[in-house]
């Protein structure tokens, strides 16, 4: 949970989908199909993601993001302050906003990849939540293939250790 990559694809439908990929593991923590991508919509998966995580006693540290008018503002200041609604929720939160570089789509990879997956299978789903439990579930050919490890697998077994005593504590009431 140090590192989530958020972007947005235009699906082959004409929907526009925004999507939060744990780094490690290749989790889909939220994901949101809409008419447009705008900040409001991009806010609306983050906010999806962090309550998942904060219920669930972990948290997002950073978040990798491209330029997108939807993420930062471009311009900024002398002293690199600018106000955006999307940049202000995370410093709110204590989320680190990481920039990818300009141009440059290997940072993107995984996120890529999950996109081609979706415009591929996400038709024989009934729903977004049904493709994204599908795909969490899957094995994944990044991940340990000797046990067909899924992302869900993945992300629970490197879980740092302090994350499971919150869990611990909260299911046995200590």
């Amino acid at each position: 949970m140090s590192l989530v990559h958020t972007d947005w694809h235009h699906c082959a439908n004409g929907k526009y989908l925004c999507t939060i990929l744990d780094d490690s593991s290749r989790k889909v923590l939220a994901a949101g199909e809409f008419e447009a991508e705008t900040t409001k919509n991009a806010l609306i998966v983050l906010k999806k993601a962090c309550w998942k995580c904060s219920i669930q006693w972990y948290f997002i540290l950073a978040v990798l993001t491209d330029h997108g008018t939807q993420f930062c503002i471009n311009r900024r200041d002398i002293k690199d302050n600018a106000v955006h609604e999307y940049e202000l929720f995370l410093r709110q939160k204590g989320i680190r906003h990481i920039l990818c570089r300009v141009n440059h789509s290997a940072d993107y990879g995984k996120l890529e990849r999950f996109h081609e997956l979706y415009d591929v299978h996400r038709p024989r789903f009934g729903s977004l939540e049904d493709f994204v439990c599908w795909y969490n579930d899957g094995p994944h050919g990044s991940l340990n293939l000797d046990i067909a490890e899924t992302p869900n697998m993945a992300f629970v077994s490197r879980l740092w250790p302090e994350v499971w005593l919150g869990i611990a504590s909260r299911q046995f009431g200590w």
